[in-house]
């Protein structure tokens, strides 16, 4: 019995050293957070993907206003008709549809 109790204590005193040698700040659920929170992100869930015209947005990205393009003229584009917004998803922008995402347009790299 004394043995196994030896063996758990050296395992246990040498599992301690690896737990401090952790860099702080590397928190792997922390990133999930922050790639939520950024406004021109993408969304949980969404790998990295360009999209084209003619094609469907996911629906994030037109019901979040944060992805709106507010001022358009700023960035030499025209302005959004009735029932369309610009929306920046990381250095792209596209002209969607607020109800369906369905693209009219894409301007790629705009944010490069």
């Amino acid at each position: 019995m004394r043995p196994v109790l030896i063996t758990a204590a050296a395992v246990v005193a040498l599992a301690m050293p690896m737990s401090a040698l952790a860099q702080p700040g590397h928190d792997h659920h922390r990133g999930k957070a922050a790639a939520k929170a950024h406004p021109h992100g993408m969304p949980p869930g969404q790998a990295k993907k360009h999209w084209n015209r003619g094609e469907h947005i996911p629906n994030a990205y037109v019901t979040d206003r944060s992805y709106y393009i507010t001022e358009p003229a700023r960035h030499r584009l025209s302005p959004s008709p009735a029932g369309y917004e610009w929306v920046r998803v990381g250095d792209d922008v596209y002209l969607a549809q607020t109800q369906t995402g369905l693209i009219a347009e894409v301007v790629r790299s705009l944010f490069n």
